[in-house]
């Protein structure tokens, strides 16, 4: 049995613990709550964005778009979207077996990592990084989103890759975190399936194009699921740490009462060898004063 300050140091340790856990449970709380209306806010635009693109598909106007066309390579571009820290429970890893799951079945697939543990992970797994982004899963701010969204258009277009998706953590109004996948380029008629079509009461005239309009709106489209993958990721990151942390918290406080007994019952033994020190030094000294 530990002494009754080895037990004491102990308390100390656990109880300096349980503060940090305690703290990054209200953290990671407080951010969670502030970013879920950017969830469904973007729902909205993004909602608005896809049924505007719908429409100009579905319209008697023929579009043909280099977005629109698949090409013959089937070069795969791949963005991971993970965390910059740990203490997150299974949120790392469960996106990054996913994502991992995904790519290593691709022959030659380009790669850029969101969050320093995803560039960590696919550096391990031996999988080429072509550009790593660090802090951006800390910051799911529109600018952000907007850099990436022109970046892959750029590759897109300088034919570098034939098809582009992001993987990343959904999070919904139930409190789920589910890895996901979703393509980005090139864009298909299915991809707008569940979307709803406006209805006009003229016939809609595109000027200058429908080609034109639709090359305008791809951006923006591609903003909108960016933007929402990383709003959702964040969320999704900050509650499984809240989740982590509660559960850490809480076994810091039964930790904490089952030491506090283990003291008492030390403090209680120490007490207990003290009295029975001193009872028998003094019957010893009275022996002693008995035989004199």
């Amino acid at each position: 049995m530990q002494s009754a300050n080895e037990i004491k140091h102990h308390i100390g340790a656990v109880e300096q613990t349980r503060k940090i856990t305690n703290a990054m449970d209200l953290i990671s709380s407080a951010r969670m709550k502030k970013v879920m209306h950017h969830i469904d806010y973007n729902k909205i635009y993004f909602s608005r964005v896809q049924s505007a693109m719908k429409d100009i598909l579905m319209s008697p106007h023929p579009v043909d778009h280099p977005y629109l066309r698949k090409r013959k390579n089937g070069k795969k571009l791949y963005i991971v979207v993970a965390g910059d820290k740990g203490m997150a429970g299974s949120y790392n890893s469960e996106i990054l077996e996913f994502a991992y799951e995904e790519i290593k079945k691709q022959k030659d697939p380009s790669v850029i990592t969101i969050g320093l543990m995803a560039g960590e992970f696919f550096k391990a797994k031996g999988i080429h990084i072509m550009k790593e982004i660090f802090g951006m899963s800390q910051d799911p701010s529109l600018y952000n989103a907007r850099k990436t969204a022109y970046n892959i258009i750029d590759k897109y277009g300088m034919e570098e890759t034939d098809e582009v998706f992001i993987i990343f953590t959904s999070f919904d109004s139930r409190m789920v975190c589910t890895p996901c996948i979703r393509r980005l380029l090139p864009i298909r008629i299915s991809d707008f399936k569940n979307i709803d079509l406006t209805e006009p009461e003229h016939e809609i005239l595109y000027v200058p194009s429908a080609n034109e309009v639709f090359g305008m709106l791809v951006p923006q489209y591609l903003v909108g699921m960016i933007f929402g993958a990383l709003v959702q990721a964040y969320a999704g990151e900050h509650y499984s740490r809240m989740v982590a942390m509660q559960s850490a918290t809480h076994n810091a406080d039964e930790l904490l009462k089952k030491l506090k007994l283990e003291y008492n019952m030390a403090r209680q033994a120490s007490i207990t060898q003290e009295i029975s020190e001193i009872t028998g030094a003094a019957a010893a000294l009275n022996g002693g004063s008995q035989n004199a």
